[in-house]
């Protein structure tokens, strides 16, 4: 979380940040759902740990959705977001993939984790992602 902005970076709006920036890292448990459970379960697919949410949402639309044209539906609260495929892209991508319902990920649940965040958390998990070793 970006606790204290530098001046240039609140001129450009609450999504920026810089090395003079006040911020504080947070966990984010990363699940991803499909329309029918039937061929496999909603699992936790990974952890993120970066300073914002948009950071984490930006993270799975530039690599967990393959096709630029999709139109996504996002939804952000202050615990949990979820990041998915409109209903009409999914139909008309399974009509022309012949694939049926189900097979590939409709979207991502994204949970603000507050667990403990010691080196053995992460280890527990199958993929983890560190977006603050990047800069915005």
């Amino acid at each position: 979380m970006i606790t204290k902005q530098c001046d240039n970076c609140n001129k450009k709006g609450k999504n920026f940040y810089c090395d003079n920036c006040t911020k504080i890292a947070e966990y984010f448990d990363v699940y991803s759902y499909y329309t029918t459970t039937s061929s496999k379960k909603n699992t936790q697919i990974g952890r993120i740990k970066a300073y914002t949410w948009h950071d984490v949402l930006e993270y799975i639309k530039n690599n967990f959705f393959y096709d630029k044209s999709d139109s996504l539906r996002i939804d952000c609260e202050k615990d949990f977001a979820f990041i998915e495929k409109k209903s009409t892209e999914q139909v008309a991508v399974n009509k022309r993939t012949k694939k049926l319902a189900g097979e590939d990920p409709v979207g991502y649940k994204i949970y603000l984790n507050k667990e403990n965040k010691s080196i053995e958390f992460h280890s527990k998990v199958k993929n983890f992602w560190d977006l603050t070793t990047v800069t915005n």
